[in-house]
């Protein structure tokens, strides 16, 4: 599967050029996800309607003023999931306890493969609204910017991702198989100006993975 070596390295903590070692690992870890990876997304298009902070989309409700804001002038959206598959989850606990270097360096060539998937995903779905004249806005997640992590339950639902893709979730809403995404995608009439990388964005300033913005 395709994935961004930087962005991987991000993943890992590394800052630089990789050693040998490493980017040994990194080989061993893409050859075993292109092995083992499963990559599926489901859509649905629904309605956007905004009242204040307050955002319906299709059969759910989300009270977020970072969601309204980012959805202002669209009028649908796509509910969005993707998932690599339980394989990349179950190869991830094996070498857990076998090889804690591949471990890590087989989540993070995931979670980069992931982010990859989505976005030839979302570049595809751009294509299709272009005729339209509509525009995609960024994928926005449950867990980012105050969107609550309990409406994993709603995008789930209204995907039905479990009988789609095979994706659930646990009793803290975290996504089962652990290398899966929900988002929801704004459709907009006007083009954007291109957002920096959302870990750029992102207002938890603490977070080890976090992407500084370009200056």
């Amino acid at each position: 599967m395709k994935f961004r070596e930087e962005e991987t390295l991000r993943y890992l903590g590394a800052k630089g050029a990789p050693d040998e070692q490493t980017s040994a690992l990194l080989r061993d870890a893409a050859a075993q996800l292109d092995a083992i990876a499963a990559p599926r997304h489901a859509v649905l298009r629904v309605r956007a309607e905004l009242s204040g902070t307050r955002v319906t989309l299709g059969a759910f409700q989300a009270d977020c003023a970072a969601l309204a804001a980012h959805l202002a002038g669209c009028g649908a959206a796509y509910l969005f999931a993707a998932t690599l598959g339980a394989e990349v989850d179950r190869a991830m606990a094996r070498l857990a306890k076998l090889d804690v270097a591949r471990a890590f360096a087989l989540q993070a060539c995931a979670a980069s493969a992931l982010e990859c998937f989505c976005d030839d995903t979302c570049a595809a779905l751009a294509q299709e609204c272009a005729a339209e004249g509509l525009y995609l806005r960024p994928r926005f997640s449950p867990g980012y910017s105050g969107f609550s992590v309990v409406h994993q339950t709603d995008l789930l639902r209204a995907l039905q991702a479990d009988k789609r893709l095979g994706l659930a979730e646990t009793d803290s809403h975290m996504l089962t198989p652990l290398k899966s995404v929900t988002a929801v995608i704004g459709l907009c009439p006007e083009k954007q100006p291109c957002p920096e990388h959302k870990c750029a964005l992102c207002d938890h300033l603490t977070c080890n993975y976090r992407k500084e913005p370009q200056k």
